[in-house]
């Protein structure tokens, strides 16, 4: 089926026969879906495109009918193949690129300005002629009459616009005079004041010999101008006119040297500058930044050296080192610098992942977020791919070992990796190792200088050599020293030397993340606690704040809750902190504070607050926390949190959507982790309440991306904390929740044993919904150890209680426990009947999270049935659901029965494909369950002359 909105609303079937929509709601509603093709569409989205403001009271109701009718229209002979699919809180419709005139253009856009910064000009013409050629005429053009849909025509029209503008640049460029002509006058004429295209216009009017007609376009440019602003044309078309007027050919005028950088800014394709702010008060490491100038922008125009490192000791200044030379290269890298800390050596923080590093980077080389794999492969995969052509530097900081990165290595020429660890990377191809350790004399003594006076220094230059050598050379503990002296302007530079000399004393007067460091900052801080304007204080008390969190980082947000301040107060006090370097600000509105600086903020915190004051700060922000994590859930689609009695003092933050609040919760996942984990470790008990709440939150997000090592750790910390209060709903919850991550990582006795104390508790609670979950949880565990009977009669419990409460999802889950222990009691005509009930009323309820299992289910039985195409189909079905339910957890099952069916159907190729993909989803949700089938699939596999090895790792 075939979509096109580039110009009316047209829908052709598979036979190309027009499908004609005659309501102006339905093609309006359609249009929205594609506008926002492949991507869920909320009911309220809908609701303003169709109504604006004010819909009518039934809208919801239209709604559900106008969709009912499109999918008739679509598909009138099977409803269930309709493209528009139910989501949670709304509609989305699933169109294959190719098939949607509108994603075609994106992409043929995209290749084309991957070819302009290639300065491949024939690809990036063809291409741009390809994506121009797919309009038809305005942009909606039957489906407008709402400002939500005017807009969106308003905003592909730009998108036009500026493809136009950068096919001409291509055209100038290419000689093609006379085809840019013809292209643009329309486009002029229609944009009577747009200074690019006319400047364009006459540039081409010129080059295809019309001299005459170049000078007529400027002087009607000029005139429009003129009357519509009272102004004179901007200078560059002024400056262009006069070439053109004292040129004596063609040949005499040459393009702007600029002209094909236009198409590399282009509007679409973002180019981040995510480096942190250049040290200005950066001194010495001279050899190194000429050797790493070198090895990064080469002379001659040679390419830059795929990866380099900068590795040594923990104080050498290897994370400023790695800036300043990001700093002084990055013209070389026109297509970008990605910037990222990986926190390999932050105390207390959990390191970053993979994946993570590769999400972040890949949305701000503008990946929409719900499309980011959640594969490390398929991640890394897209992230060479969208590096080819560009030239963009990476800055991984604070790298803990290869492993942690390794991923990322692999970018294609022209760009280059710039990393900072303390580990050696020998194993690296093509990796360049910048080692250092200490300044030299000269540059340590002008450090010390700076920070110390540098009159002072003078004065006794042997005490000055020997101070500087008793700090190693280091710059932290040159700058510890410096800092020391320019505190005490009473000690000379030998009254520090004799401290030092004392070897029981230097490292404790040298300590890098205590005392020495709170004097070091205490200046800057000080300065703002007693500062004359109110903002200063608050930012004083902002570090204070930040002390008492175990973050990584913090938003605006989380920062008004410490603080109990409105948040654009909280946001204006950071930006103080930041200009007085106390706080780093990576992107818009998320801090964060140096790993000394941290030490220094909650010792400060512990010096002039209350143990009760430091509580309450903190709780405000877990309060936040839990807040915005429901919300999100909410939104997400997930099922409810666990209840838990807890009053909270902070509204959540402004989430509206799904995409919204996943990426939310991707972003934070690190800071709920440690907020929730140091919550839950504290002595009072409404702050452990709050830790227990934000973890049990957090478990179905977890759950369904694939972590169940972290779901083990965290709820552990649960249980604790119910025990320790005496709350069995706590404990209730955790123990549920740990028998569900250890049945993934295949320890189902010890995760039976939770449960069965899962199912005591609810049952003591008088908690039927509780104890419908334990129930089914334990014929789910029952299923897997092959005791079938036991399963059967649990789920039949747990769907006897669910009935009682009105609790379908639990009604399905027990069906589809029963369908999978028949299947396996080889009753296969009931199986096949309990299992196509349970799907007609999953898919009636629009409960994707379970419809995924029974797909999975009937294709184990068909697979048994000997009718592996049937199989096949309800896995593909299954992978497709877990797809768009965000269910990662789920696609190794899925994936190893395709492996299987696609086998059977003796296609081995396709089946070892699948295979591979089914392992190595595996490893990384951690699904340890599977290990055993898919050992066996691969040993038949390999009896084929299919292995796998290659292709896993394994």
């Amino acid at each position: 089926m075939t979509f096109l909105i580039l110009g009316s609303l047209t829908v052709r079937n598979a036979k190309h026969e027009t499908i004609h929509i005659q309501r102006l709601k339905h093609r309006q509603l359609l249009v929205t879906l594609l506008l926002r093709a492949n991507t869920p569409t909320s009911i309220e989205h809908l609701m303003e495109s169709l109504w604006g403001g004010a819909p009518p009271p039934s809208a919801e109701r239209n709604i559900k009918t106008y969709v009912h009718t499109l999918r008739k229209l679509l598909s009138p002979d099977d409803l269930r193949s309709t493209p528009i699919e139910t989501q949670a809180d709304g509609y989305l419709i699933a169109v294959e690129p190719e098939d949607l005139d509108l994603l075609a253009f994106q992409d043929r856009v995209r290749q084309g300005r991957q070819a302009s910064r290639a300065r491949d000009l024939n690809t990036a013409y063809h291409c741009f002629e390809q994506a121009l050629g797919l309009w038809r005429g305005e942009a909606l053009l039957n489906s407008r009459g709402s400002r939500s849909l005017d807009d969106a025509a308003a905003h592909l029209s730009a998108e036009h616009l500026a493809s136009l503008e950068e096919l001409s640049e291509i055209r100038l460029s290419l000689g093609r005079y006379a085809e840019a002509a013809s292209g643009l006058r329309a486009a002029a004429l229609a944009n009577p004041t747009h200074e690019r295209l006319w400047a364009q216009l006459m540039l081409s009017l010129y080059g295809a010999g019309d001299r005459a007609a170049a000078l007529r376009a400027y002087q009607r440019f000029r005139k429009v101008v003129a009357e519509e602003t009272g102004l004179e044309p901007c200078q560059p078309i002024q400056d262009l006119h006069q070439r053109i007027l004292a040129s004596g050919s063609v040949f005499d005028l040459r393009l702007p040297a600029k002209s094909i950088h236009l198409v590399e800014a282009a509007p679409c394709d973002p180019i981040p500058r995510q480096l942190p702010r250049d040290p200005a008060d950066f001194v010495g490491r001279g050899e190194e930044l000429v050797q790493l100038r070198s090895l990064l922008s080469p002379p001659n125009g040679r390419l830059p050296h795929h990866v380099v490192a900068i590795t040594g000791p923990p104080g050498s200044g290897k994370s400023t080192l790695a800036v300043r030379t990001a700093h002084l290269v990055r013209d070389r890298f026109p297509g970008g610098q990605l910037y990222a800390n990986l926190h390999g050596a932050t105390p207390g923080i959990r390191r970053l992942e993979p994946l993570e590093v590769l999400g972040r980077f890949l949305r701000a080389l503008g990946v929409a977020p719900h499309t980011v794999p959640a594969d490390v492969d398929e991640a890394a995969a897209l992230w060479r791919s969208l590096l080819d052509g560009r030239d963009v530097l990476v800055v991984l900081d604070d790298v803990v070992d290869l492993a942690q990165v390794r991923p990322l290595l692999s970018v294609p020429k022209g760009s280059t990796i710039l990393l900072t660890s303390r580990q050696t990377f020998a194993l690296v191809d093509n990796c360049v190792h910048v080692r250092i350790s200490r300044m030299s004399q000269t540059e340590a003594t002008i450090m010390l200088a700076r920070l110390a006076g540098a009159e002072r220094v003078a004065r006794d230059v042997r005490a000055t050599t020997r101070l500087v050598g008793l700090c190693g050379n280091l710059p932290l503990a040159v700058g510890i020293a410096g800092a020391r002296l320019a505190n005490r302007p009473q000690w000379e530079v030998a009254d520090l030397v004799e401290r030092l000399e004392d070897e029981r004393r230097r490292l404790h007067e040298l300590e890098a993340g205590d005392l020495a460091v709170s004097s070091s900052l205490a200046v800057s801080y000080d300065l703002f606690l007693g500062g004359a304007h109110p903002l200063d204080r608050t930012a004083a008390h902002a570090l204070c704040a930040l002390g008492v969190l175990q973050v990584p980082d913090v938003t605006s947000h989380v920062i008004g809750a410490l603080l109990d301040v409105p948040v654009d107060m909280a946001e204006r006090a950071m930006e103080r902190l930041v200009d007085g370097h106390l706080a780093e600000v990576d992107e818009t509105g998320r801090y964060r504070l140096h790993d000394l600086i941290r030490l220094f903020a909650g010792e400060q915190a512990v010096r002039q607050q209350t143990q009760e004051v430091r509580s309450a700060t903190l709780d405000r922000a877990l309060s936040s926390y839990v807040a915005t994590t429901r919300l999100a859930v909410k939104l997400s689609g997930y099922r409810r949190p666990a209840p838990t009695e807890v009053d909270l003092s902070a509204d959540p933050a402004p989430l509206t959507s799904g995409d919204e609040a996943r990426e939310w919760l991707e972003q934070e996942l690190a800071n709920l982790l440690s907020a929730a984990s140091q919550a839950m470790a504290a002595p009072e008990e409404r702050t452990a309440r709050l830790g227990a709440a934000l973890a049990l939150s957090l478990f179905w997000h977890l759950q369904r991306s694939g972590l169940p090592s972290r779901l083990l750790a965290i709820n552990r910390q649960v249980l604790d904390i119910g025990q320790r209060l005496g709350d069995r709903n706590i404990q209730a919850y955790a123990h549920g929740y740990m028998s569900m991550a250890l049945c993934v990582t295949g320890h189902r006795e010890e995760a039976l044993a939770h449960v069965l104390e899962e199912l005591a508790l609810f049952r003591e609670l008088s908690d039927l919904h509780g104890e419908q979950i334990a129930l089914g949880s334990l014929g789910e565990i029952h299923l897997v150890l092959g005791h079938y009977e036991e399963a059967i009669g649990y789920a039949e419990a747990q769907r006897k209680v669910a009935k009682t409460i009105g609790h379908r999802p639990g009604e399905h889950y027990a069906a589809t426990t029963i369908g999978a222990a028949r299947h396996k009691l080889r009753q296969f005509d009931q199986a096949l009947k309990v299992l196509g009930d349970a799907l007609a009323q999953t898919r009636e309820d629009g409960n994707l999270y379970q419809e995924t299992a029974v797909h999975e289910k009937l294709g184990d039985i068909h697979l048994d049935l000997g009718d592996p195409a049937s199989a096949r189909i309800c896995y593909e079905t299954a992978l497709t659901c877990a797809h768009v339910a965000k269910l990662s957890i789920a696609e190794p099952y899925m994936l190893l029965g395709l492996a299987r069916s696609s086998r059977l159907l003796g296609e081995f190729d396709q089946a070892a494909a699948y295979l591979a993909r089914s392992v190595a989803t595996a490893r990384a949700t951690g699904t340890e369950e599977l290990k055993n089938g898919l050992a066996e699939e691969e040993a038949v596999l390999a009896a084929h002359g299919r292995p796998i090895t290659a292709l896993t790792g394994s």
